[in-house]
Parts: structure tokens; sequence; C-alpha cells
């Protein structure tokens, strides 16, 4: 199973029976982490790159055509 990094909430102490260390960073599966998801005490860390903007196209501009008149 792969694991992710996760950002430990502060005040708690422990994450999955282990201490949490200084840097507030545990690597847990998807499996271990359920609990403490559920319960906000951790979060997912964002990965790198995913603050990028998308280079997708712009939506096509429509021309209202109308019969008023």
């Amino acid at each position: 199973m792969e694991k992710h990094t996760y950002v430990v909430a502060e005040g708690i102490p422990a994450i999955n029976g282990k201490a949490v260390p200084a840097n507030r960073e545990v690597e847990l599966t998807e499996r271990e982490a359920l609990f403490d998801l559920s319960l906000d005490r951790i979060k997912l860390k964002p990965s790198r790159g995913s603050g990028r903007k998308s280079r997708a196209e712009p939506d096509p501009v429509i021309d209202d055509v109308s019969d008023e008149g």
C-alpha cells in the first residue's frame, strides 16, 4: 500500500499509536489515516506543484445571438 504524508494538528501527541515528530508530519497509508482524518487530527500534505495554475484552455466566448428587435 502506498503511503502519503499527513500534517498533524497542534495539540495531538500521537497518531496511529506513535508519537508525533517535531515537524508534525507522518507517513500513513489511506487505511491507517482514516480514523484520524475523520476527527480532523491530520490533513493530507499538499504535494509539490499542487499550487500551480492549470494550463487548460479558456472557455470559448459565446456571442449572444437573439432575435429581439
